[in-house]
Protein backbone atom coordinates (compact mmCIF):
# COMPACT_ATOMS: atom_id res chain seq x y z
CA UNK A 1 0.00 0.00 0.00
CA UNK A 2 1.29 3.33 -0.88
CA UNK A 3 3.08 4.93 2.16
CA UNK A 4 1.96 7.69 3.87
CA UNK A 5 -2.02 7.33 2.75
CA UNK A 6 -3.10 6.86 6.04
CA UNK A 7 -1.70 9.82 7.35
CA UNK A 8 -2.70 11.92 5.03
CA UNK A 9 -3.85 10.94 1.80
CA UNK A 10 -2.29 9.79 -1.43
CA UNK A 11 -2.74 13.70 -2.76
CA UNK A 12 -0.42 14.94 -0.01
CA UNK A 13 2.27 12.48 -0.75
CA UNK A 14 1.76 12.16 -4.23
CA UNK A 15 5.13 13.80 -6.22
CA UNK A 16 3.41 15.73 -8.67
CA UNK A 17 1.07 17.64 -5.94
CA UNK A 18 3.31 17.64 -3.06
CA UNK A 19 4.98 20.58 -4.33
CA UNK A 20 1.61 22.50 -5.09
CA UNK A 21 0.12 21.82 -1.42
CA UNK A 22 3.57 23.62 0.13
CA UNK A 23 3.98 26.19 -2.31
CA UNK A 24 3.52 29.85 -0.44
CA UNK A 25 2.39 31.45 -3.77
CA UNK A 26 -1.43 32.08 -5.00
CA UNK A 27 0.26 30.86 -8.48
CA UNK A 28 1.66 27.14 -7.84
CA UNK A 29 -1.83 26.44 -6.50
CA UNK A 30 -3.97 26.88 -9.41
CA UNK A 31 -5.49 24.00 -11.51
CA UNK A 32 -6.71 25.14 -15.20
CA UNK A 33 -9.71 23.21 -16.44
CA UNK A 34 -9.17 22.21 -20.18
CA UNK A 35 -12.17 20.62 -22.50
CA UNK A 36 -10.57 18.17 -24.97
CA UNK A 37 -12.53 17.22 -28.32
CA UNK A 38 -11.82 15.12 -31.14
CA UNK A 39 -14.25 17.28 -33.48
CA UNK A 40 -12.13 20.17 -33.16
CA UNK A 41 -8.73 20.61 -34.98
CA UNK A 42 -7.76 23.28 -33.22
CA UNK A 43 -9.56 25.52 -30.48
CA UNK A 44 -13.52 26.06 -30.83
CA UNK A 45 -14.84 28.64 -29.13
CA UNK A 46 -18.73 27.87 -27.80
CA UNK A 47 -21.63 29.98 -28.19
CA UNK A 48 -23.58 29.89 -24.56
CA UNK A 49 -20.14 29.14 -22.83
CA UNK A 50 -19.00 31.86 -21.33
CA UNK A 51 -16.16 32.39 -23.73
CA UNK A 52 -15.26 28.46 -23.00
CA UNK A 53 -13.24 26.88 -26.07
CA UNK A 54 -12.94 23.41 -26.92
CA UNK A 55 -9.42 22.66 -27.92
CA UNK A 56 -7.53 19.83 -30.01
CA UNK A 57 -5.17 17.19 -27.66
CA UNK A 58 -2.52 19.19 -29.39
CA UNK A 59 -3.90 22.76 -27.88
CA UNK A 60 -4.28 20.60 -24.60
CA UNK A 61 -0.84 20.08 -25.21
CA UNK A 62 0.21 23.91 -25.56
CA UNK A 63 -2.02 24.52 -22.86
CA UNK A 64 -0.14 22.62 -20.93
CA UNK A 65 3.07 23.58 -21.75
CA UNK A 66 1.94 27.34 -21.02
CA UNK A 67 0.44 26.36 -17.67
CA UNK A 68 3.56 24.73 -16.73
CA UNK A 69 5.70 27.99 -18.08
CA UNK A 70 3.30 30.04 -15.70
CA UNK A 71 4.15 27.82 -12.31
CA UNK A 72 0.77 26.55 -12.01
CA UNK A 73 -0.09 23.39 -10.49
CA UNK A 74 -1.85 21.08 -13.08
CA UNK A 75 -4.38 20.59 -15.56
CA UNK A 76 -8.04 19.41 -14.95
CA UNK A 77 -9.12 17.74 -18.54
CA UNK A 78 -12.66 17.37 -19.01
CA UNK A 79 -13.76 15.66 -22.42
CA UNK A 80 -16.66 16.63 -25.18
CA UNK A 81 -17.93 13.67 -27.42
CA UNK A 82 -20.75 14.06 -30.44
CA UNK A 83 -21.49 10.50 -29.86
CA UNK A 84 -23.50 9.64 -27.01
CA UNK A 85 -25.64 6.59 -26.14
CA UNK A 86 -27.91 5.35 -23.10
CA UNK A 87 -24.87 3.91 -21.22
CA UNK A 88 -21.85 6.28 -21.77
CA UNK A 89 -19.88 3.56 -23.34
CA UNK A 90 -17.31 6.11 -25.42
CA UNK A 91 -16.12 7.22 -21.81
CA UNK A 92 -14.10 4.37 -20.86
CA UNK A 93 -12.62 3.27 -24.31
CA UNK A 94 -9.01 3.74 -24.06
CA UNK A 95 -8.78 5.17 -27.48
CA UNK A 96 -11.00 8.21 -26.09
CA UNK A 97 -10.07 11.57 -26.73
CA UNK A 98 -9.86 12.07 -22.79
CA UNK A 99 -7.09 9.66 -22.54
CA UNK A 100 -5.43 10.20 -25.20
CA UNK A 101 -5.05 14.04 -24.14
CA UNK A 102 -3.76 12.61 -20.92
CA UNK A 103 -0.77 10.67 -22.68
CA UNK A 104 0.11 13.58 -24.51
CA UNK A 105 -0.17 16.09 -21.82
CA UNK A 106 2.60 13.61 -19.45
CA UNK A 107 4.32 12.97 -22.25
CA UNK A 108 5.13 17.14 -22.67
CA UNK A 109 5.36 18.24 -19.33
CA UNK A 110 5.60 15.23 -17.00
CA UNK A 111 5.96 17.14 -14.29
CA UNK A 112 2.92 18.96 -14.50
CA UNK A 113 -0.50 17.12 -12.51
CA UNK A 114 -3.19 16.09 -14.32
CA UNK A 115 -6.67 15.43 -12.93
CA UNK A 116 -9.40 13.80 -15.02
CA UNK A 117 -13.66 14.58 -14.69
CA UNK A 118 -14.84 11.08 -14.28
CA UNK A 119 -18.86 10.78 -14.94
CA UNK A 120 -21.01 9.95 -17.46
CA UNK A 121 -23.40 13.02 -18.09
CA UNK A 122 -21.38 14.04 -21.42
CA UNK A 123 -21.85 10.75 -22.92
CA UNK A 124 -25.29 9.95 -22.45
CA UNK A 125 -28.17 11.08 -24.20
CA UNK A 126 -29.60 11.80 -21.32
CA UNK A 127 -27.83 14.09 -19.65
CA UNK A 128 -27.76 12.70 -16.36
CA UNK A 129 -24.84 12.05 -13.82
CA UNK A 130 -26.24 8.82 -13.52
CA UNK A 131 -27.67 5.78 -15.68
CA UNK A 132 -30.85 4.48 -15.81
CA UNK A 133 -32.06 0.54 -16.65
CA UNK A 134 -35.85 -0.24 -16.69
CA UNK A 135 -36.45 2.97 -15.82
CA UNK A 136 -34.96 3.77 -12.34
CA UNK A 137 -31.71 4.97 -11.37
CA UNK A 138 -28.90 2.52 -12.04
CA UNK A 139 -26.53 2.86 -9.33
CA UNK A 140 -25.07 -0.01 -9.45
CA UNK A 141 -24.25 0.33 -13.34
CA UNK A 142 -23.20 3.65 -12.53
CA UNK A 143 -20.58 3.09 -10.33
CA UNK A 144 -19.27 0.29 -12.30
CA UNK A 145 -19.41 2.71 -15.37
CA UNK A 146 -17.56 5.10 -13.21
CA UNK A 147 -14.40 2.35 -12.36
CA UNK A 148 -13.88 1.09 -15.56
CA UNK A 149 -13.63 5.14 -16.78
CA UNK A 150 -11.47 5.82 -13.83
CA UNK A 151 -9.40 2.78 -14.61
CA UNK A 152 -8.88 4.06 -18.24
CA UNK A 153 -7.74 7.46 -16.80
CA UNK A 154 -5.21 6.32 -14.56
CA UNK A 155 -3.86 3.66 -17.11
CA UNK A 156 -3.06 6.82 -19.40
CA UNK A 157 -1.32 8.49 -16.24
CA UNK A 158 -3.36 10.65 -14.68
CA UNK A 159 -2.26 12.16 -11.30
CA UNK A 160 -6.32 12.89 -9.70
CA UNK A 161 -9.19 10.99 -10.99
CA UNK A 162 -12.21 13.07 -9.74
CA UNK A 163 -15.49 11.28 -9.76
CA UNK A 164 -18.06 14.53 -10.23
CA UNK A 165 -21.47 13.53 -10.60
CA UNK A 166 -22.16 13.58 -6.89
CA UNK A 167 -23.43 9.91 -6.80
CA UNK A 168 -23.27 8.90 -3.63
CA UNK A 169 -20.63 5.74 -3.35
CA UNK A 170 -19.03 6.63 -6.36
CA UNK A 171 -15.47 7.36 -4.81
CA UNK A 172 -15.23 3.53 -3.12
CA UNK A 173 -16.44 2.54 -6.07
CA UNK A 174 -13.66 4.47 -8.31
CA UNK A 175 -11.02 3.75 -5.03
CA UNK A 176 -11.60 0.18 -5.07
CA UNK A 177 -11.45 -0.13 -8.94
CA UNK A 178 -8.10 1.46 -8.99
CA UNK A 179 -6.53 -1.12 -6.70
CA UNK A 180 -3.18 -2.42 -6.01
CA UNK A 181 -1.70 -1.33 -9.58
CA UNK A 182 -3.03 2.58 -9.04
CA UNK A 183 -2.62 2.74 -5.49
CA UNK A 184 -1.05 5.72 -5.88
CA UNK A 185 -3.25 7.36 -7.71
CA UNK A 186 -5.84 10.29 -5.64
CA UNK A 187 -9.08 9.96 -5.99
CA UNK A 188 -11.66 13.47 -5.05
CA UNK A 189 -14.64 13.26 -2.96
CA UNK A 190 -16.75 16.47 -4.69
CA UNK A 191 -18.78 18.77 -2.30
CA UNK A 192 -20.80 20.54 -4.80
CA UNK A 193 -23.64 22.30 -3.40
CA UNK A 194 -26.98 23.45 -5.57
CA UNK A 195 -26.19 25.94 -7.64
CA UNK A 196 -27.32 28.12 -11.07
CA UNK A 197 -23.78 28.44 -11.72
CA UNK A 198 -23.05 24.85 -13.83
CA UNK A 199 -24.56 26.12 -17.17
CA UNK A 200 -21.56 26.88 -18.91
CA UNK A 201 -19.60 23.99 -18.83
CA UNK A 202 -22.10 21.50 -19.36
CA UNK A 203 -23.02 23.47 -22.48
CA UNK A 204 -19.35 23.40 -23.41
CA UNK A 205 -19.01 19.18 -22.93
CA UNK A 206 -21.84 18.74 -24.77
CA UNK A 207 -23.73 17.35 -22.04
CA UNK A 208 -27.49 17.15 -23.28
CA UNK A 209 -29.77 19.97 -21.17
CA UNK A 210 -32.08 19.16 -18.19
CA UNK A 211 -34.74 20.35 -16.40
CA UNK A 212 -33.81 18.66 -13.05
CA UNK A 213 -30.69 16.92 -11.55
CA UNK A 214 -31.49 12.96 -11.14
CA UNK A 215 -28.57 13.23 -8.47
CA UNK A 216 -29.37 15.44 -5.72
CA UNK A 217 -26.68 18.11 -4.72
CA UNK A 218 -26.09 19.59 -1.53
CA UNK A 219 -28.68 22.28 0.50
CA UNK A 220 -26.39 24.96 0.24
CA UNK A 221 -28.55 25.81 3.60
CA UNK A 222 -27.50 22.73 5.02
CA UNK A 223 -23.42 22.75 5.84
CA UNK A 224 -23.51 19.95 8.61
CA UNK A 225 -25.19 17.54 5.43
CA UNK A 226 -22.47 18.63 3.43
CA UNK A 227 -19.55 18.12 6.31
CA UNK A 228 -21.31 14.85 6.62
CA UNK A 229 -20.91 13.61 2.98
CA UNK A 230 -17.15 14.30 2.99
CA UNK A 231 -16.74 12.27 6.17
CA UNK A 232 -18.47 9.41 4.48
CA UNK A 233 -16.16 10.18 1.22
CA UNK A 234 -12.98 10.43 3.03
CA UNK A 235 -13.93 7.03 4.88
CA UNK A 236 -14.51 5.57 1.30
CA UNK A 237 -10.75 6.78 0.32
CA UNK A 238 -10.69 10.21 -0.45
CA UNK A 239 -7.91 12.09 -0.59
CA UNK A 240 -8.89 15.20 -1.57
CA UNK A 241 -12.10 17.29 -0.82
CA UNK A 242 -13.47 19.71 -4.04
CA UNK A 243 -16.23 22.83 -3.03
CA UNK A 244 -17.95 24.07 -6.26
CA UNK A 245 -18.80 26.56 -6.84
CA UNK A 246 -15.99 28.14 -5.35
CA UNK A 247 -17.84 31.82 -5.53
CA UNK A 248 -20.91 30.38 -2.96
CA UNK A 249 -18.88 28.05 -0.81
CA UNK A 250 -16.00 29.57 0.59
CA UNK A 251 -17.99 28.99 4.12
CA UNK A 252 -17.64 26.02 3.46
CA UNK A 253 -14.45 25.78 2.11
CA UNK A 254 -13.24 27.05 5.23
CA UNK A 255 -14.92 24.38 7.67
CA UNK A 256 -13.90 21.40 5.62
CA UNK A 257 -10.73 23.05 5.52
CA UNK A 258 -10.19 23.62 9.45
CA UNK A 259 -11.94 19.79 10.14
CA UNK A 260 -11.11 17.64 7.24
CA UNK A 261 -8.28 15.02 7.64
CA UNK A 262 -7.64 16.15 3.45
CA UNK A 263 -6.46 19.09 1.51
CA UNK A 264 -9.51 20.87 0.35
CA UNK A 265 -9.69 22.57 -3.36
CA UNK A 266 -12.29 25.57 -4.42
CA UNK A 267 -13.65 24.91 -8.03
CA UNK A 268 -14.47 28.39 -9.44
CA UNK A 269 -16.83 27.48 -12.36
CA UNK A 270 -17.01 28.69 -15.66
CA UNK A 271 -20.06 30.39 -15.21
CA UNK A 272 -18.44 32.38 -12.29
CA UNK A 273 -15.51 33.04 -15.00
CA UNK A 274 -18.05 33.94 -16.99
CA UNK A 275 -19.48 36.97 -14.72
CA UNK A 276 -16.11 38.26 -14.44
CA UNK A 277 -15.11 38.43 -17.94
CA UNK A 278 -17.92 40.07 -19.49
CA UNK A 279 -18.17 43.60 -20.74
CA UNK A 280 -17.77 45.92 -17.36
CA UNK A 281 -16.05 48.96 -15.96
CA UNK A 282 -14.69 46.41 -13.26
CA UNK A 283 -11.18 44.61 -14.29
CA UNK A 284 -12.47 41.38 -14.42
CA UNK A 285 -9.33 39.37 -14.38
CA UNK A 286 -8.32 41.25 -11.28
CA UNK A 287 -11.20 40.77 -9.26
CA UNK A 288 -10.84 36.56 -10.27
CA UNK A 289 -7.61 36.67 -8.87
CA UNK A 290 -8.87 38.53 -5.41
CA UNK A 291 -11.36 35.51 -5.58
CA UNK A 292 -8.96 32.70 -5.86
CA UNK A 293 -6.91 34.74 -3.25
CA UNK A 294 -10.00 34.76 -0.73
CA UNK A 295 -10.64 31.15 -1.59
CA UNK A 296 -6.77 30.36 -0.20
CA UNK A 297 -7.38 32.59 2.41
CA UNK A 298 -10.36 30.54 3.35
CA UNK A 299 -8.21 27.26 3.37
CA UNK A 300 -8.09 25.71 -0.30
CA UNK A 301 -5.25 23.87 -0.89
CA UNK A 302 -5.73 24.01 -4.52
CA UNK A 303 -7.85 26.32 -6.37
CA UNK A 304 -9.29 25.29 -9.99
CA UNK A 305 -10.89 28.33 -11.79
CA UNK A 306 -11.17 29.04 -15.81
CA UNK A 307 -8.90 32.10 -15.57
CA UNK A 308 -6.03 30.25 -14.09
CA UNK A 309 -3.41 31.17 -16.79
CA UNK A 310 -4.50 34.33 -17.58
CA UNK A 311 -3.24 35.50 -13.78
CA UNK A 312 0.14 36.71 -13.33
Amino acid sequence: MYRGLLARGRLAEHPVWRSALAAGDLTARLVLPVIVSDAVEDRERIEGAGGLARVSITEAVRDARAAAAQGLAGLLVFGASERKDERAMIASERDHVVPRAVRAIKDAVPDLGVATDVCVCAYTTHGQCVLFASGSADIAGTHARLAEIAAVHADAGADLIVPSGMLDGSVGAVREALGAEHDDVPVAAMAKIESSLYTALRVAVGAVPIAESAVPLLDPSDRSAAEARVRRDVAAGADLVIVKPGMLALDLVASLAAGSARPVAAHHTADEHAILSAESDVDGARVERELYAASRRAGAALVIGHGALALR
